[in-house]
């Protein structure tokens, strides 16, 4: 049951095993320099410290699940690698101080947060996938009908995710005056969406599909602040019917994802919204961005977690040697300004349900 519920955290970046397949097959080799973050190099090049989250007593696994734009507050989760132990824990991290987040039930995560602290997410709360909200020392459910899941939120506190409704998602918006849910229009020919990033602007961006369409082809999507939207643009090589596209965050003018392709292959991708312009990069995954466009993750077909600055590539430390590392380092979160990453670093071994065993880790770079 955890790691279904788990999954559903994780779904906006989950492809089919048939499409990873044949992008795999089509994959065309990309290259990049890369630099160690230990070395002197030049421009994005620079040295990342890196610092580990505090891990409360009684529990060895802990993983970054959000961070504010500005990096103030990182909210983190914990999990006893022994499934007889203490239940799974949220925190909150800002300024050096640790604060417990009470949740609704033991699998349910705050996915995001903003720089007031306030947190959004899901989980499932029998009968149903519920989202909601962290404010002021609170939990509350967010409106919904039939259940539902918050992604993400802005700045000024507007909230976007999905509802379920007669089996569908729906992409909505939560305004920060607490009115709402607003629908979000879904493109002609498309039945089903979600809200999975939203800037300060009022921009939102997630992915559209054809409802019962079991292929792993969700399309990229931008919703406008006066509610107006559009595809985003493909990489080059890519068509927009063949693609399997998800987007998994925004800060200003770029927003990033993950995109598989065929005679393009998979990786991470990076849109700069005001050109209109999309790229694929030399990451992998859940692409987190900043508002200059730096993205963040791990490198492909490595253990390593690294960011990428234009062309430049830059390894981040983690605990093992890559060699010894049989799962994955991942950054999950980058500041707009790309001065601190939060993320992941594998510390050896897996837990009851042969889940990697981590620890919530930040860089700070430059």
């Amino acid at each position: 049951m955890s790691r279904m519920v788990l999954r559903r955290f994780m779904a906006r970046k989950a492809i089919t095993a048939t499409a990873v397949v044949a992008a795999v097959a089509a994959t065309t080799a990309l290259t990049a320099p890369v630099v160690s973050a230990a070395e002197n190099a030049p421009e994005a090049a620079q040295a990342c410290a890196m610092q580990i989250l505090p891990i409360p007593e009684g529990y060895q696994s802990t993983r970054v699940t959000g961070m504010s734009n500005d990096g103030s507050v990182i909210a983190y989760r914990a999990v006893s690698p022994d499934p007889e132990g203490p239940r799974p824990k949220q925190f909150l991290y800002s300024d050096g101080e640790v604060s417990e987040v009470p949740m609704l039930r033991d699998y349910t995560t705050i996915q995001d947060v903003n720089a007031a602290g306030v947190g959004v997410g899901g989980g499932w709360i029998s009968p149903k996938y519920v989202p909601y909200v962290w404010r002021d020392g609170q939990m509350s459910e967010l409106p919904n009908e039939e259940g539902g899941w918050a992604y993400a939120i802005n700045a000024k506190g507007d909230i976007v995710g999905s509802l379920d409704r007669d089996g569908t998602s729906i992409p909505v918006r939560w305004p920060a005056d607490g009115t709402g849910p607003v629908d979000l229009a879904l493109p002609e020919g498309k039945e089903r969406g979600m809200a999975t990033g939203i800037g300060n602007d009022g921009t939102i961006v997630g992915e559209v599909m054809v409802e019962r369409d079991n292929s792993g082809n969700p399309k990229p999507y931008m919703w406008r602040a006066d509610g107006s939207g559009t595809y985003l643009a493909m990489p080059e090589g890519a068509d927009l019917a063949d693609v399997a596209v998800g987007v998994t965050d925004i800060k200003g003018d770029w927003a990033s994802g993950w995109l598989v392709a065929p005679g393009v292959g998979y990786g991470g991708v990076r849109w700069n919204l005001a050109k209109g312009t999309a790229e694929v990069v030399d990451l992998d995954d859940w692409v987190a961005v900043s508002a200059n466009g730096t993205v963040a993750s791990h490198l492909r077909d490595s253990p390593i977690a690294a960011y990428q600055s234009g062309k430049t590539i830059v390894e981040l430390p983690g605990l093992l040697d890559p060699a010894d590392n049989t799962s994955k380092d991942n950054v999950v979160a980058i500041s707009a300004d790309a001065s601190l990453l939060a993320g992941d670093v594998f510390i050896g071994g897996y837990d009851a349900e042969e889940q990697p065993l981590t620890n919530a880790v930040t860089w700070t770079c430059g």
